[in-house]
C-alpha cells in the first residue's frame, strides 16, 4: 500500500447510497508570501446516513478546515484545493457554484461553530436571524417562519420561546447562545449536522446538557453528525465511529469502542493517557512532548516523528500510509502498539 492509499470506510460506508458525506483524498492549501503550503494532505473519512462520526485531534491539525472545505466557506484566494473529492449524497460540493453552494450551506447541511458570539450578529435580534434562514432556504412568509421558529426553539429545551426570539444575543447566557446556534443550524430540518467544537466555551454541565440534547435531537430528527472536536470524552460517550487526525492527515481510524480498547497509534495513545481520571497515579496528567508541526514545516518522513517514542530511522525518511489491522480499524504507523 503506497502513501496515497484510501483509507477503509466506516463500518455499514461502503457505498454513497450509505454515506450522507464522503470525502476522498482531500488536499487543501493556502497560498502564502512564502509560496504554498498544503494543510490537508490526502484525507479520506466518510459519515455513513443516521450516525455520528467523530473526528479527533488537537488544535492546529486539519479539523475545521476540513469542516470548512465542507461548506465551502474557505475564502479562495487564498486557499486552493490540490486535489479530491467532497460527496455529499452522492455529488461532489467541489464541483457546485457558489449560488448552488448556498442552496445547500444551511438548508441541507447545517453547521454549528466554535463560538456563537462571533457567529450570531449582535446587530439583529434571534428572531430576525432565525427568520432569515427559513426566507433564505425555504421561502417562507415572515408569519410562517416565525410559528417554524418558535417551534424549534422549543424543540431545543429554551423556554418562553416567544420572548428568546425578541431578545438580542448578549442578552443571552453562553448556554443559550449555543443553543440558539444549535436551532439555526436545524430549523431547515438538514440531513446532515457538522458540530465543530460545540461544547468547548461552556462549563461542564452546560457541556453535558448541549451533547444530550444534539443526540435527541438527531433522534427526532433522524440526521448524520461529524462531530468535531479534541475532547475524547466527547467521542466515547457521542460518537459510534471516529478519525484521528494529525498535522493534516489521518493516522488511526476505528469503531469508537476498538479505538479506546486497542489504539495502535502512538499519538492516538498520548491523547488517550492524557484524559484526566479518578484514579491518578501521580498529581500530573501525562502530556505528549513538542508541538505539532505548522504546515510549512512538515518533513518527508512521519509528521509525528519528533514527538513519538517509538521512532526508528524509518520514521524520518518514509511517510507511514495506513494499514489495515482489521475490516474496521486502520492506523499509518511503521512501529504501531500491538
Amino acid at each position: 500500500m503506497n502513501n496515497e492509499a484510501r483509507a477503509r470506510p466506516a463500518p455499514g460506508a461502503g457505498s454513497d447510497n450509505k454515506n450522507i458525506l464522503s470525502i476522498e483524498g482531500l488536499t487543501v492549501g493556502f497560498q502564502t508570501e512564502t509560496g504554498p503550503i498544503r494543510v490537508l494532505e490526502n484525507v479520506t473519512y466518510q459519515v455513513p446516513r443516521g450516525i455520528t462520526v467523530g473526528l479527533v485531534g488537537e488544535s492546529g491539525c486539519g479539523k475545521s478546515v476540513s469542516a470548512m472545505t465542507v461548506m465551502g466557506l474557505l475564502p479562495s484566494p487564498p486557499s486552493f484545493i490540490d486535489s479530491g473529492q467532497v460527496r455529499f449524497e452522492g455529488e461532489d460540493l467541489l464541483k457546485f457554484s457558489p449560488s448552488r453552494m448556498r442552496q445547500v450551506r444551511g438548508n441541507r447541511i447545517g453547521m454549528i461553530f466554535q463560538e456563537p458570539m462571533t457567529s450570531l450578529n449582535p446587530t439583529f435580534t434571534i428572531g430576525f436571524q432565525l427568520r432569515e434562514v427559513l426566507r433564505v432556504h425555504r421561502g417562507l412568509a415572515k408569519r410562517e417562519a416565525h410559528d417554524v421558529c418558535v417551534e424549534m426553539i422549543e424543540m431545543i429545551g429554551v423556554g418562553a420561546p416567544q420572548s428568546r426570539m425578541a431578545q438580542y444575543p448578549h442578552e443571552l447566557s453562553g448556554g443559550l447562545r449555543q443553543r440558539i446556534m444549535i436551532a439555526m443550524a436545524l430549523v431547515c430540518r438538514p440531513k446532515l449536522l457538522i458540530a465543530d467544537e460545540p461544547t468547548t466555551a461552556l462549563d461542564v454541565t452546560i457541556q453535558a446538557q448541549i451533547l444530550e440534547l444534539l443526540q435527541n435531537l438527531q433522534e427526532d430528527l433522524s440526521m448524520s453528525i461529524l462531530m468535531i472536536t479534541h475532547d475524547l470524552g466527547v467521542i466515547a460517550e457521542f460518537c459510534r465511529y471516529v478519525y484521528v487526525m494529525y498535522a493534516g492527515r489521518i493516522v488511526e481510524q476505528a469503531a469508537t469502542e476498538n479505538l479506546f480498547q486497542n489504539a495502535c497509534h502512538p499519538y492516538t495513545r498520548g491523547l488517550l493517557a492524557s484524559r484526566p481520571r479518578l484514579a491518578m497515579e501521580t498529581e500530573w496528567l501525562p502530556t505528549i512532548p513538542g508541538m505539532v508541526p505548522s504546515p510549512g514545516q512538515r518533513k518527508k518522513g512521519c509528521y509525528y516523528v519528533e514527538r513519538c517514542e517509538r521512532r526508528q530511522s524509518r520514521c524520518y525518511d518514509e511517510l507511514p500510509p495506513l494499514n489495515d489491522l482489521s475490516a474496521d480499524h486502520c492506523f499509518a504507523c511503521w512501529y504501531p502498539y500491538s
